[in-house]
């Protein structure tokens, strides 16, 4: 299995860290389709072909995704986008 390991920096504050978490629960959930379990401040997930955790603390991002065979190719395209979307996310928007 292939994986992408993802850590950024942030400056939400928590509110804005509560917000973020629950923004990307709804974007796996509705727009992936993923099945999201949320452990305080840890959404884990999975989805056809893929896995992975995403957790917030009070600095850092940090992401693994496990893809499955038929992912494997667009690892690169699907690492553009995560970091995209979590940019989005990390605004505090």
């Amino acid at each position: 299995m292939s994986a992408i390991y993802l850590s950024e920096s942030h400056h939400l504050d928590a509110d804005a860290r509560e917000r973020a978490l629950q923004a990307l629960h709804d974007y796996l959930s509705k727009n992936l389709r993923a099945n999201v379990t949320r452990h305080d401040a840890e959404l884990v997930f999975s989805g056809t072909g893929y896995s992975g955790t995403v957790s917030l603390d009070e600095e850092k991002v940090h992401g693994e995704l496990k893809l499955g065979l038929l992912m494997r190719p667009m690892k690169g395209t699907i690492t553009r986008e995560i970091k995209a979307v979590l940019a989005t996310y990390l605004e505090g928007n």
